[in-house]
């Protein structure tokens, strides 16, 4: 599967990379609200499809957790996902990994590093507000 084709046709027909918009044309609805250490899920019953995203995120981890359950939405159509608040990123199994990938390709743009050309990774992760796994993901560095 080729993410960043699969994106690039999404915002192509959507006119948008707002992950919001996307999820609203979609039909999809969202819910947030208290979810203790689950940062969101994606559910998927009776041909509804549904993101509960945990309140206690900030603005931009909402937006990212978004975009996150939106690729399952899209890639992963019937499977039901939690995407929990630990740290296991290198532990993720495929679908996990599929979901972040999706979510780097559509909320960072192609030519932010061009912004920040002599700064390491860490600092536009922090200088942008963007969770360093999305960075790594999206330019491909490991």
């Amino acid at each position: 599967m080729n993410i960043k084709n699969l994106v690039k046709k999404l915002i192509k027909k959507y006119g948008t990379n707002d992950p919001f918009e996307i999820a609203n044309a979609l039909g999809i609805w969202i819910y947030v609200e208290p979810l203790g250490n689950v940062r969101g899920n994606y559910v998927y019953s009776k041909k509804k499809k549904v993101f509960f995203i945990n309140e206690n995120l900030s603005e931009k981890e909402i937006l990212f957790c978004i975009a996150h359950e939106l690729g399952h939405a899209i890639m992963h159509t019937k499977s039901n996902i939690y995407f929990n608040n630990s740290n296991t990123f290198f532990n993720q199994n495929k679908h996990e990994i599929e979901a972040d990938m999706f979510a780097a390709e559509l909320l960072i743009k192609d030519n932010l590093l061009n912004e920040y050309e002599n700064f390491c990774l860490e600092v536009v992760a922090n200088c942008e507000g963007i969770d360093y796994k999305y960075l790594k993901l999206k330019f491909d560095l490991n």
